[in-house]
């Protein structure tokens, strides 16, 4: 926690509390993808460097809607989101869909996230907003593009994964066809529900980075629960569990859609069941093992099962009420 917080530089004042400017700088980090390589694309060493620093900006643009939010509330955000989305609409040839779609995704969902984390208990309110909306928008962005080309979603995937596969088949040294086969179709029913858990903890990071910066700043009024904090509502256990029933008895796009959700609330009930072993090891003052648990996580991804089933049984025995508060395993 900072206690002294420490006052904005008068650029980054001007920027953050005025309409256009504050707009400017969010379509400049949302199209950091497009403009950035480009500066250097003549040199290929600079160009690879600043791709990563492009893509960076790009992900970082929910973490700055989120500071928007706290510090100048939700009509000013939803007003810098309207100037970004009418911005996007003029620069991709009048395309409203896409700016409609940026708008929302980019500004107003990072934004009501933010406003969820400022209440009681805002660390489990915004991570499950945060999951519900993301993977809303994913599934219906993947159902309109799989529509337009008369697709069922499925098919819509491996359609989208065809030219990847293909490439792999004519590779010097390729695989053999079967366990290229074995990748593509776990893949295939794989990808949205990754997709829509590495997005949704990417703009969850964001908009708890926001926080720090708007804690460093003296500007954030609301709940600072550490993210070990983390606790899921039962809602979240009977979706998981439910997905599983679907995934396993329905058929078609419903199955495919309880999967990738099972899917996504596993992975995300395996974050709240690290943070209890977190939480547990620390009370029990076992660094190491902290530090040997999230190695072995890195290192080996079946390692997280038992991490879902602990998550899981928190939802309804809540395993750190009894332990002393952490501040962010310091």
């Amino acid at each position: 926690m900072i206690d002294t917080p420490r006052p904005l530089s008068p650029m980054l004042q001007f920027v953050l509390t005025r309409h256009i400017p504050c707009a400017a700088l969010a379509l400049a980090m949302l199209s950091a993808l497009v403009w950035l390589p480009m500066l250097f694309a003549g040199l290929p060493l600079l160009a690879v460097l600043f791709s990563f620093a492009a893509v960076l900006l790009h992900l970082l643009t929910p973490a700055l809607f989120a500071l928007i939010f706290m510090g100048g509330g939700l009509r000013y955000a939803l007003q810098v989101s309207g100037i970004v989305a009418l911005a996007v609409v003029a620069l991709s040839g009048m395309n409203v869909l896409l700016g409609v779609v940026v708008g929302l995704f980019y500004c107003v969902l990072p934004a009501l996230s933010a406003r969820s984390l400022m209440r009681v208990g805002g660390v489990s309110r915004s991570a499950t907003q945060l999951a519900v909306g993301m993977f809303v928008a994913i599934m219906t962005a993947l159902l309109l593009a799989a529509q337009s080309q008369d697709l069922a979603l499925h098919d819509f995937i491996n359609q989208m994964l065809q030219p990847i596969f293909k490439a792999a088949d004519n590779a010097d040294g390729q695989m053999p066809a079967e366990a290229l086969g074995e990748i593509r179709n776990i893949l295939s029913w794989t990808l949205p529900g990754l997709i829509a858990f590495s997005l949704w903890m990417t703009w969850w990071v964001d908009v708890l980075l926001a926080r720090k910066l708007a804690m460093r700043f003296g500007f954030y009024v609301g709940d600072r629960a550490s993210l070990l904090q983390l606790r899921f509502g039962k809602l979240v256990g009977f979706g998981l569990m439910l997905s599983l029933i679907l995934a396993n008895v329905g058929s078609g796009s419903l199955q495919y859609i309880a999967i990738s959700l099972a899917l996504m609330l596993a992975v995300a009930v395996s974050v709240q069941g690290i943070s209890v072993a977190h939480v547990w090891l620390k009370s029990k003052d076992l660094q190491m093992a902290i530090a040997m648990m999230y190695v072995m996580l890195f290192l080996w991804s079946m390692v997280v099962i038992p991490f879902i089933i602990l998550g899981l049984l928190d939802i309804w025995f809540d395993y750190r009420r009894n332990l002393n508060p952490t501040d962010g395993g310091k």
